[in-house]
């Protein structure tokens, strides 16, 4: 479907949703939602939400991200240039001050890299370093690989370690449990005398691309590389190995780490109109790997994060409190942007009332999830209520996790939320070349417009305060 009639059946169905009659509803507002309790939005906030279905700025300008500035790691020309883009596209949105703030951060670059079977037959493998990995130094190395399932397979088999290349090869059981051979990898087997490793890709669908990401080097190992394999590479050697053929592999890899550089996070504010000192914060990530042009991760969250607050400015409902817009850097090596943030802004915490992160992808959304106190949950499940109106599954409101970026001003008391979002297939694409802007469903994106939009709105202007809803532990709180 053509997008411009995409945005016409949103804005058909908003107003099918809005309006009260017993009469049989016209042809295309057919398409029903879920059946839910969905509290009336008030007039400016529905003239918000319409025109969130109907813009289409946000689509253009993640396109634009993603297809003229491409990958976003940091500290390289990549970087840089977004950085300009995302400063002069605040500018450009009519933002009230834009600036950018230092953050001192890792510098690492890939270089050339690539594996090769070489015995007990020949075949190339499909590999990706880890960011902050060391290299293989300029003759490769070469060895049998020792493949594992596991952390407790290779302690199990500790003795044949030595030399070897390690190769993780576990199920997938979630990123929260499977990414650890990713981070601590290396330094697990580099103890037991391993000279490189390599690891299944961190997702549970492959689509032909290994999956890269950050691991860690602990002070009491010697340091050795790791790669990622793609699912099926890593899987037919560990299969050879099991077969007892004993697979051989060479690897090349010019990963270096230069130390520390500086990057910078952007910000943006459109100021308030009777409470300018107060802040409801949102954004994203600006930064991102080397590979694929990284719209879920995290070019949604930083053009929905744009689009959002720029929605709020053209429909002229400025509201009574700062809205403030931070594209962070360096979140994918160490979250350096959000401490950072915290670092330069902690004389005015007491007036963060708000920070929303969407770093989740644009897929349908489902809510937010909120880290507060259970009253501050509450309220903005109420605040909340009314944009389940845009949504085309169910919707709710829970206690959950913000997010990277606004997690250090978030454990310093500034209540957080994070965009939820319906992402069973994100781990299919996140990290890795397939994370592309052809991934992006327009009229899923717009509603994620909305929903942003409307609840930083409904924040940013509601007469309470949220901070001062927050029962502190003296007062039986937490």
């Amino acid at each position: 479907m053509p997008r411009r009639l995409i945005a016409l059946f949103g804005v058909a169905l908003l107003s099918c949703i809005s309006a009260c009659t017993t009469c049989p509803p016209p042809e295309h507002c057919t398409k029903k939602l879920p059946e839910q309790s969905t509290p009336p939005a008030s007039p400016k906030l529905q003239t918000l939400l319409t025109a969130a279905i109907t813009d289409e700025y946000t689509y253009d300008k993640l396109g634009e991200l993603c297809d003229t500035i491409g990958p976003r790691l940091t500290g390289s020309p990549g970087m840089k240039n977004a950085i300009k883009w995302s400063k002069q596209s605040m500018i450009d949105a009519g933002f009230d001050s834009v600036w950018t703030e230092p953050v001192t951060v890792p510098y690492w670059t890939r270089g050339k890299e690539w594996a090769r079977c070489t015995a007990p037959l020949e075949f190339d493998l499909i590999l990706s370093s880890m960011g902050l990995s060391d290299g293989t130094g300029p003759e490769g190395i070469e060895a049998e690989i020792l493949a594992v399932r596991n952390f407790e397979e290779l302690e199990a088999r500790s003795s044949e370690a030595e030399g070897k290349i390690v190769l993780f090869n576990p199920p997938w059981e979630g990123y929260g449990k499977t990414v650890q051979y990713r981070v601590h990898g290396a330094s697990v087997a580099a103890r037991l005398g391993a000279v490189a490793v390599l690891i299944r890709s961190v997702t549970g669908t492959s689509l032909g691309a290994p999956h890269t990401g950050m691991m860690e080097y602990a002070d009491d190992a010697p340091r050795i590389p790791i790669a990622a394999l793609t699912v099926e590479d890593a899987g037919r050697l560990f299969r050879m190995s099991q077969r007892g053929l004993k697979p051989v592999v060479k690897l090349y890899m010019e990963a270096t780490n230069h130390g520390e550089t500086t990057s910078y996070n952007v910000i943006g504010d459109i100021r308030g109109t009777e409470k300018p000192e107060e802040i409801v914060l949102l954004g994203g990530h600006l930064d991102s790997w080397d590979v694929g042009t990284c719209a879920q991760d995290d070019g949604a969250g930083v053009a929905l994060s744009l689009g959002a607050a720029r929605l709020i400015l053209k429909q002229d409902l400025r509201p009574l409190r700062t809205i403030r817009v931070v594209h962070f850097t360096c979140e994918e090596m160490g979250g350096h942007g959000g401490r950072a943030y915290l670092d330069a802004h902690r004389f005015e915490l007491d007036q963060h009332i708000l920070a929303l992160e969407s770093d989740a992808g644009s897929y349908p959304p489902l809510g937010f999830s909120v880290e507060a106190d259970s009253t501050v949950v509450a309220y903005i499940d109420e605040l909340a209520a009314p944009l389940a109106q845009v949504v085309t599954g169910s919707w709710k409101v829970r206690a959950g996790g913000s997010g990277v970026d606004v997690g250090p001003i978030v454990r310093s008391g500034v209540p957080g939320v994070g965009h939820w979002v319906d992402n069973p297939h994100y781990f299919d694409v996140h990290h890795s070349l397939a994370d592309t802007f052809e991934k992006i469903d327009p009229d899923v994106l717009s509603r994620n417009v909305a929903v942003i939009a409307g609840l930083i709105y409904s924040v940013a202007n509601d007469p309470v305060s949220l901070r001062s809803l927050i029962i502190s532990p003296a007062d039986g709180g937490h």
